[in-house]
């Protein structure tokens, strides 16, 4: 039976002894070989006898750096660092060559006790594969030269060198540096774009369709074709384009040269737009040689002359030249021959002997700085001069009556430059007439706006109008001269035609007054106005505030007990206060009217309710008078309208109170319809109003005066109707503010009809119920204590005024502090909280606005503040809520004016505190 352990030491040694690779033996404490195998003495040229107990390390060339490494490693494998080392270094040979190897080494221990036993190395020969990695770092170092190579050629190249992706959009693969000076682009803007990126949208049909014939090899090798330059500009470009395949046929890549062509087709252009300017010409052009031989002649100078080309060509220009200007002709040919250009009229001979008047310009041809011929251009001239002619006879007898002309007379060009202007223009601008030829108008007169403020260059009335073809009506202008002075003239312009095309305008004017005359009135005008405004806003104030006392103390004393004769005197000064309120509104509606203030507002109104409102007013005294008063209102009216109710209502008041009034007996109607409006908008509608009497009438004669401002018709009927003869006056201007018209019809005894229309806006309600909502909504069961708890504040200079509004407020449950101005009221909530302010506007030391503003930065929202104001403007009332204060009461107030200001904020107060 055979030996497993024999068998198997048997098959060591015959793998050792025929191994391929070197396999050996070494101590592991020195590094002396123990024993080697054939092929590894075989691999160094030694016997392995020679190498017996020589060191390890002294096979190893002392170049190699491995030296350390390997014996660093060989006491790391000893001392059981590591388990195996491999590298790869130069064994020295017998023979002093050196080969390359691959060296393996281990530490081989004992099984039981883990004792290194020896060092076991395996080497391998490595040579011809590091030949071979030798050669292929050899071929790569040439290919990264000729890489190079190619490199600085493609990037020193002024061409521009592309390779596209062989995909559908022949995508940039790489592009050259040169794009950026051909095409503004750097090469990473280019790559991964399209193939067409940067091509004219006009030619890339072309580049297309070359492309898909150069695949077919139809088409030639070469391109021109259109780029456009990052800047936008055009690049002509001439490119020639290689297609790479791999084996099987399939295209890989393209590669495409690009050359700028853009200064040769520049060339090219200018060549054909000098063949163009010469055989196209409609003026005669011919080269002539520096003899006067004509060497080439276009068709235009055939037909100018009546001479065939062959005609013209066979001789010098001496035959074409009418003898009279023959020297002349000559004279101005030599200088174009030293080399300076000529331009002259002559005549020529035409073919069948007429003179033509001609225009001639000659070109010296200059080659590399020396003259080596002339071009002629001649230029028919005839008409022209035959016109001119006419002209300056014309100018002639113009020149007479311009000059025998009292107003001023300026012609101008389209610029608003002079052509001409005679004396008296000359005169009234302070010019002499040779100065101003060739002189823009507003060198010489400045046409001012209003306030004398100048428009801006070329922008005055009279230079656009001349400018833009138009004429000017007759009108008037203050006209400024350059020395600072100015009059006032009365101009208009026309324009100059000619032909049907526009040359200009004439101005004519004329003086008529002097300018200090009219900013005078002007300023005094302003001042009178500025003057009445101040004194109606003062009378104003200064009529409302005792009146508010008047009517108010009187409604307090109505209310106390008293007997049926005190109680008559007291509705007697009742009745004056409000007719006196009347007509101090009135009057103010006026003014504000005639200085253009009166601002309209555009809320919902309800025409039924607002009429219903209008006849009840004047129910009582119709009744008493046993006048019928009724109103009829048509169903096509919609519930709502937009405008300004209280003008409408205005204005209805002051037509149905004079019908009432002028009416003893018969009735009063009140009709309104809609109409349509005339320009058709659907978003308007038009109401008409009528209001009928049955009452004294008005004469013919007399009814012009009807809306004049205080016009009475007739002394006696006002002594005995009484009013101020302004409240048709009013109502006439408030119809015209809205769009509308007024008029009337009437006889003597037989009545009178009014009737006014209103160009009113349809109402879109947003809401839904088309009625606003209120931001605070409360009610009050008992009067008395609507101000209970309610801290109130009263500002106010006028005694019997602020003691008025202190019993209105204790009568509603109020407790108030008074104080007589604006400072007071500051240093007043400074100590204790209000919830209510009323504050007057006007007061001394400090009034209302400059208050509030004080009160506002320490206080933002408690206390409530209402305005009291004799001013019921509306710019009073955008002062005051811009201030911060949150409502508005104007003189003479009432308790339902103070009733309404503390329904609307005591439930804000309440719950805010």
């Amino acid at each position: 039976m055979s030996n497993p352990i024999t068998e198997s030491r048997s098959l060591f040694e015959q793998l050792y002894k025929y191994a391929p690779i070197g396999i050996a033996v070494a101590s592991h404490v020195n590094g002396r070989w123990l024993q080697l195998n054939p092929a590894f003495c075989e691999m160094l040229g030694f016997s392995e006898e020679e190498l017996i107990d020589s060191p390890i390390e002294h096979m190893i060339h002392d170049v190699d750096q491995e030296m350390e490494r390997f014996r660093s490693n060989f006491w790391d494998m000893t001392n059981g660092v590591s388990q195996m080392y491999e590298t790869e270094v130069r064994l020295k040979r017998k023979d002093g060559s050196l080969q390359w190897s691959n060296i393996r080494a281990c530490i081989v221990r004992d099984e039981e006790n883990n004792h290194p036993l020896y060092l076991l190395v395996q080497a391998a020969d490595i040579t011809r594969q590091k030949e071979a990695e030798q050669h292929l770092i050899e071929q790569r170092k040439q290919l990264e030269e000729s890489t190079r190579i190619s490199r600085i050629l493609t990037e020193s190249s002024l061409d521009l060198i592309a390779i596209h992706h062989a995909d559908q959009e022949r995508t940039f693969k790489y592009v050259s540096p040169a794009s950026l000076g051909m095409l503004g682009y750097k090469p990473e803007e280019i790559v991964g774009q399209s193939g067409l990126f940067c091509i004219h949208p006009n030619d890339i049909p072309i580049v297309e369709a070359y492309v898909a014939g150069q695949m077919q090899g139809l088409a030639p090798d070469r391109i021109n074709y259109r780029l456009l330059h990052k800047d936008g500009s055009v690049v002509w470009a001439d490119t020639i384009t290689h297609y790479i395949y791999d084996e099987q046929g399939n295209l890989q890549e393209m590669i495409a040269v690009t050359r700028d062509i853009t200064a040769s087709k520049k060339q090219e252009q200018s060549l054909q737009e000098y063949q163009s300017l010469f055989d196209c010409n409609p003026l005669g052009v011919a080269s002539l040689d520096l003899d006067g031989n004509l060497l080439k002649a276009n068709v235009s100078q055939e037909h100018l002359t009546g001479h065939s080309k062959t005609e013209l060509l066979s001789q010098s220009f001496d035959h074409l030249i009418d003898p009279v200007d023959l020297a002349k002709t000559r004279y101005h040919f030599e200088e174009s021959v030293k080399g300076e250009a000529q331009s002259y009229e002559i005549g020529l001979i035409h073919q069948d002997g007429r003179r033509i008047e001609t225009r001639v310009i000659n070109v010296p041809i200059i080659l590399e700085d020396r003259v080596v011929g002339v071009y002629g251009i001649t230029s028919d001239i005839t008409e022209s001069k035959r016109y001119v002619e006419e002209i300056e006879n014309l100018s002639y007898e113009r020149a007479l009556i311009l000059n025998a002309m009292s107003e001023g007379v300026i012609g101008l060009d389209q610029n608003g430059t002079l052509i001409f202007a005679n004396p008296a223009a000359a005169e009234m601008m302070g010019f002499c007439p040779t100065e101003m030829n060739g002189v823009h108008f507003e060198k010489i007169i400045l046409q001012m706006q209003n306030e004398a403020i100048p428009y801006p260059v070329n922008e005055s009335p009279i230079v656009k109008a001349v400018r833009e073809g138009r004429s000017l009506p007759r009108s008037e202008s203050v006209f400024w001269r350059q020395d600072g002075s100015s009059f006032l003239a009365e101009f208009q312009l026309k324009p100059i035609m000619d032909q049907g095309n526009t040359r200009g305008g004439v101005l004519v004017f004329r003086d008529m007054t002097s300018v200090n005359d009219i900013i005078r009135a002007k300023e005094l005008a302003e001042q009178a106005d500025r003057a009445k405004s101040e004194f109606l806003a003062i009378m104003s104030h200064e009529l409302r505030t005792p009146l508010n006392g008047i009517m108010g103390m009187a409604h307090l004393l109505k209310e106390t007990e008293l007997d049926a004769e005190q109680s008559g005197f007291a509705e007697i000064i009742i009745d004056s206060g409000e007719s006196l309120l009347h007509i101090l509104n009135e009057i103010l509606d006026f003014s504000k009217i005639e200085a253009g203030k009166m601002d309209l507002s555009r809320d919902p109104v309800d025409i039924q309710e607002m009429l219903a409102s209008v006849v009840e007013l004047f129910a009582l005294k119709a009744a008493e008078k046993n006048i019928e008063l009724y109103c009829e209102m048509s169903d096509q009216i919609p519930e709502r309208v937009r405008g300004d109710e209280t003008r409408i209502r205005q204005i209805l008041i002051n037509l149905v109170g004079n019908a009432v009034k002028f009416t003893e007996k018969g009735s009063i109607q009140i009709r309104v319809s809609v109409n349509a409006p005339e320009d058709g908008d659907p978003n308007k509608l038009q109401l008409s109003f009528v209001v009928k009497d049955t009452g004294i009438g008005i004469a013919m004669d007399k009814q012009h005066q009807l809306f004049q401002s205080f016009s009475q018709l007739d002394p006696a009927i006002n002594r005995k109707y009484g009013g101020t003869g302004l409240g048709l006056a009013i109502s006439k201007k408030l119809v015209e503010l809205m769009d509308g018209a007024i008029g009337v019809h009437s006889e003597m005894g037989k009545g009178a009809e009014f009737h006014f229309t209103l160009l009113l806006e349809k109402w879109e309600d947003e809401s839904g119920d088309g009625m606003e909502a209120s931001d605070h909504t409360w009610v009050e069961d008992d009067q008395s204590l609507l101000a209970a708890n309610i801290r109130i504040l009263i500002a106010e200079d006028q005694p019997v005024n602020s003691h008025l509004m202190e019993e209105l407020l204790r009568k509603l449950g109020g407790v108030c502090d008074i104080v007589e101005n604006g400072e007071e009221a500051v240093r007043a909530l400074e100590r204790e909280s209000y919830d209510i302010v009323f504050m007057d506007i006007k007061m001394p030391i400090m009034d209302g606005i400059e208050a509030t503003c004080k009160i506002r930065q320490s206080h933002p929202e408690i206390p409530v503040i209402a305005a009291i104001t004799a001013f019921a403007g509306e710019s009073d009332r955008d002062a005051c809520l811009e201030c911060g204060m949150q409502d508005f009461i104007s003189k003479p107030f009432s308790s339902s004016e103070i009733t309404r200001v503390l329904r609307t904020w005591v439930p804000y107060i309440r719950a805010h505190r």
